[in-house]
C-alpha cells in the first residue's frame, strides 16, 4: 500500500561510486550535487526528510564503507510517499521516508559505441510533468522510449519534445560536435540539468577551449553532425555512431568525444589532482555492530 509505489510519488537520483585500485577507495562522484538536486525534487513534491544535504552525504560515505566495495559502484537515494493509503491524491495528506541502497555496477548500455533510433514518444512537457527533476513516475516515459528503440535492435533512444527539438537520451542527455563548436539542447527544451552533462560542459570550456552553445537543436542536424554522444551518471559519456541507420561522422568516436571521455574517466576515478574536489572517497572497512 506504499503511495510511491501506486502513484510514482517519488524522487531519487542515480550517483556513481568509482573504485581506484591504487588507492584503495571508492571515488563517489559529485555527491553533494547530487543531493542538492534531490532535495529540490523532494520540495515539489512535498516530501519531508530530517536531512540536510551534507547529512546525506555522510550517510551515503557511511553506508558505502559498511558495504565493503571494492569495484564500481551505484548508488540509489529515494524519497518517497510512504503513507499506506490508496486513491489520495492529496500531497500535503502524506508522509515522506527514505532509503538508500548500493550496488555493483558495470557497463550501463552494453556498448562503448552507440547505435540508436529516433523514438516515436515524445518528452513531457514542464507544465506536465517537470523533466528537470528525477520524479520517479516520469520515468515510464523513459522506459518506453528505451523499451521501443531495444526491441528494435538498437543500443538507446533519442527523444523529440513536442516541438520536435531533439531533447535528450532515455536517461542521458545529449551534445553534438559540429564545425569545431559543442552544443546541447537548453534546459528549456526539457531536459534534465544533468551533473554529467555540467562536468562536460565545464570540460570543454576549460581543457578544451571549445566554445559550448545550449540551444535547440533538429533531429536533422543529428544526421549532419560531426560527432554525437551521451552523457549521464550511469552511461558516463558514450559515443553514438549512428542514428536511424545512418552512420554520424565517419562511424567511429571523434575526436572531441574521445578526448572528453578519457579526461572524464580519470577526473571519475580520482587521478586528477584539479577536479578532485569532485570525488568524496570511501574506503571499505569491516564494521563491527
Amino acid at each position: 500500500m506504499t503511495h510511491a509505489l501506486h502513484y510514482g510519488t517519488g524522487v531519487f537520483e542515480g550517483i556513481r561510486g568509482n573504485w581506484n585500485e591504487e588507492q584503495g577507495v571508492v571515488n563517489i562522484f559529485r555527491l553533494r550535487e547530487h543531493y542538492e538536486r534531490l532535495l529540490r525534487g523532494a520540495r515539489l513534491l512535498m516530501l519531508n526528510i530530517p536531512y540536510s544535504a551534507e547529512e546525506l552525504c555522510d550517510i551515503t560515505v557511511e553506508l558505502v564503507e559498511r558495504n565493503e566495495h571494492s569495484q564500481d559502484i551505484y548508488i540509489r537515494p529515494l524519497v518517497y510517499k510512504s503513507a499506506e493509503m490508496v486513491a489520495n491524491l492529496k500531497l500535503q495528506d502524506l508522509e515522506s521516508d527514505f532509503t538508500l541502497i548500493t550496488v555493483p555496477f558495470g557497463n550501463y548500455l552494453g556498448s562503448d559505441l552507440l547505435r540508436c533510433c529516433t523514438s516515436s514518444w515524445r518528452r513531457v512537457d514542464d507544465p506536465m510533468i517537470p523533466a528537470r527533476l528525477k520524479i520517479c513516475g516520469i520515468y515510464v516515459n523513459s522506459i518506453l522510449a528505451k523499451t521501443e528503440a531495444t526491441l528494435a535492435g538498437f543500443d538507446e533512444a533519442i527523444i523529440l519534445n513536442h516541438d520536435g527539438h531533439v531533447c535528450e537520451g532515455s536517461g542521458e542527455n545529449l551534445f553534438v560536435v559540429s564545425d569545431g563548436r559543442l552544443i546541447t539542447p537548453s534546459l528549456e527544451d526539457n531536459v534534465l540539468p544533468g551533473i554529467t552533462r555540467d562536468t562536460v560542459i565545464q570540460l570543454a570550456q576549460s581543457e578544451l577551449g571549445l566554445d559550448v552553445l545550449e540551444r535547440s537543436i533538429d533531429r536533422s542536424e543529428l544526421y549532419l553532425a560531426d560527432e554525437v554522444f551521451l552523457t549521464g551518471t550511469a552511461a558516463h559519456l558514450t559515443p553514438v555512431v549512428e542514428l536511424d541507420h545512418r552512420p554520424i561522422g565517419d562511424g567511429n568516436a571523434g575526436p572531441v568525444s574521445s578526448k572528453l571521455q578519457k579526461m572524464y574517466f580519470d577526473i571519475v576515478v580520482g587521478r586528477t589532482e584539479k577536479y578532485r574536489h569532485w570525488c568524496t572517497p570511501a574506503s571499505p572497512r569491516l564494521v563491527t555492530v
